[in-house]
């Protein structure tokens, strides 16, 4: 997690080989601005996203790790 805010949150992730995309830095929107309420930056997650939203992309879950 890079840095998180009402509307969206930034992350440093690996590839997405189904989408053809390098490892990067991006942001994801949120669907609400109470969503995952628990993550920080600095921690690491495992996250789900679908396509669609104000910024593309949209969280779907976000878990801590460790």
């Amino acid at each position: 997690m890079e840095s998180v805010d009402a509307d969206s949150i930034t992350i440093s992730h690996g590839p997405v080989p189904a989408l053809k995309w390098p490892e990067m830095t991006m942001g994801f929107g949120k669907a609400d601005a109470k969503a995952f309420p628990d993550v920080k930056q600095g921690d690491t997650v495992q996250f789900e996203f679908r396509q669609g939203g104000p910024m593309d992309y949209e969280l779907v879950s976000v878990q801590r790790k460790g």
